[in-house]
């Protein structure tokens, strides 16, 4: 029962740290789009 209890605090903090990076993944790829966007000409009027 422990192992068990252990594995599953080991796997719960596992994904904190997934989640943690995939919001910092997140976050760079719309910091990327966003520069992107800015880069571009603006369109002929």
């Amino acid at each position: 029962m422990r192992r068990l209890q252990q594995r599953i605090r080991d796997l719960e903090a596992e994904l904190i740290r997934l989640q943690a990076t995939n919001d910092a993944l997140a976050a760079q790829t719309r910091d990327e789009a966003l520069s992107r966007v800015q880069e571009r000409e603006p369109a002929l009027t």
